[in-house]
C-alpha cells in the first residue's frame, strides 16, 4: 500500500474521533441547557431572593434524658417557607433561666432542627420527669383541705410529713401515734400543677414530692397503715430536727379510749366440807365472777338449844 494512501485513512480516522467527540459534548451541553430552563420560575426565585431565617439545629446526635446545652446545638439559615413550626431561632428562647435544667425528651439526630416538643423547659414540653433531681424519685400524697395545709402549698415549697398510726394493734393498744416520718421534702407539683411561680391557694386532692428510693418505699407502707399530713416549713428553713412520737394519752384534754386489761382469775381454795353444811356464794369483782364455798351456820340447832 501507498504511503500516500495511509496517511490519507490515517487523518479520516483522527477526524471522525474529533467529530464524535465535539457531538458528544454538545448533547451534553443541550440536554444540561434544556433540564435548567424546565425548572419553575418560581423555585429560582426562592433560591435567589429568600432570606435566611434563624433555626437552632443539634450540633451532635442527643439520645433521651441527656442534658441539653448550648455546647451541643448551632444555628442555621432556612428559608422561610422551609422553617419547622415549634422551631427555635435562638439559644435565649431555649435557655432563658440557666438555674433550671433542659433536657431532651426525645432522640435527635445531627442536624435535626431542635422542637419545643422535644425538650423540656421554657416552651417545651410539660414533663415532670424533667423536673426530678437526679437520684430522686416522685411520689404522689393523698391530702384534703386540712391535711394539705387549706391549699397554701405550693410547687417548689418544703414540707415536713407527719404520720398518724395505731400503736400496736396486734398488741391491743389504741392510743394513736404521731411521728414525723420525713422532714424538708421539696414539693413538685399540686394535682397536675408543676408551676413554681403560682401564688393562688388551691385545694388539692394530690400533692407530689420529691424523695429518695427508700423514703418512698415508707411512704407507700404509710399510706396503707394510716394517715399522712403536710405541715408546711418557713421559706429557706432547711433544719432537721430531732422527733419525737406524740401519743394521745399524752394531749391532757384529748379523750383516750380505755383499755380493757385481761386481769388473771384468782385461785380459789375450796376448804374440806366433810360432815358440815356448806354454801356456794358468787363474788363479782369488775368483769370477773368467782364461786366460794362457806360453810353454813346451822340457826335451828342454835334456837333449840336455846
Amino acid at each position: 500500500m501507498r504511503l500516500n494512501t495511509l496517511i490519507t485513512l490515517g487523518a479520516s480516522a483522527a477526524f471522525g474521533i474529533m467529530a464524535v467527540i465535539l457531538a458528544r459534548g454538545w448533547i451534553n451541553e443541550a440536554i444540561q441547557s434544556e433540564f435548567r430552563d424546565s425548572r419553575p420560575v418560581t423555585a429560582n426565585v426562592a433560591l435567589k431572593t429568600s432570606p435566611g431565617f434563624p433555626v437552632v439545629i443539634a450540633a451532635n446526635d442527643l439520645g433521651f434524658g441527656d442534658a441539653l446545652i448550648p455546647e451541643a446545638l448551632r444555628i442555621v439559615n432556612y428559608p422561610e417557607d422551609a422553617v419547622p413550626e415549634g422551631s427555635y431561632a435562638s439559644l435565649d428562647e431555649i435557655f432563658t433561666d440557666m438555674s433550671k435544667r433542659t433536657v431532651v425528651l426525645s432522640q435527635m439526630r445531627l442536624n435535626e432542627p431542635l422542637m419545643n416538643y422535644k425538650i423540656s423547659g421554657p416552651g417545651g414540653k410539660g414533663s415532670l420527669s424533667a423536673l426530678i433531681t437526679e437520684g430522686y424519685r416522685a411520689v404522689a400524697i393523698r391530702v384534703d383541705d386540712v391535711s394539705g395545709v387549706a391549699g397554701f402549698i405550693v410547687p417548689g415549697d418544703f414540707v415536713d410529713i407527719i404520720y398518724a398510726h395505731s400503736a400496736d394493734v396486734r398488741r391491743g393498744e389504741t392510743d394513736m401515734t404521731a411521728d414525723i416520718l420525713l422532714q424538708n421534702v421539696k414539693v413538685l407539683g399540686i394535682d397536675q400543677n408543676l408551676n413554681e411561680n403560682s401564688s393562688e391557694a388551691d385545694i388539692a386532692r394530690t400533692v407530689t414530692v420529691e424523695v429518695k428510693n427508700k423514703d418512698a418505699q415508707r411512704l407507700h407502707l404509710a399510706m396503707e397503715s394510716g394517715t399522712l399530713s403536710l405541715t408546711l416549713r418557713s421559706a429557706g428553713e432547711i433544719n432537721v430536727e430531732p422527733a419525737q412520737s406524740v401519743k394521745a394519752s399524752q394531749l391532757g384534754t384529748a379523750p383516750v379510749k380505755s383499755v380493757r386489761r385481761r386481769v388473771s382469775k384468782p385461785k380459789v381454795v375450796i376448804p374440806k366440807t366433810d360432815g358440815l353444811n356448806v354454801a356456794q356464794v358468787t363474788i363479782i369483782r369488775g368483769d370477773t365472777r368467782d364461786e366460794v364455798s362457806v360453810v353454813r351456820e346451822d340457826t335451828h340447832s342454835d334456837l333449840a338449844g336455846g
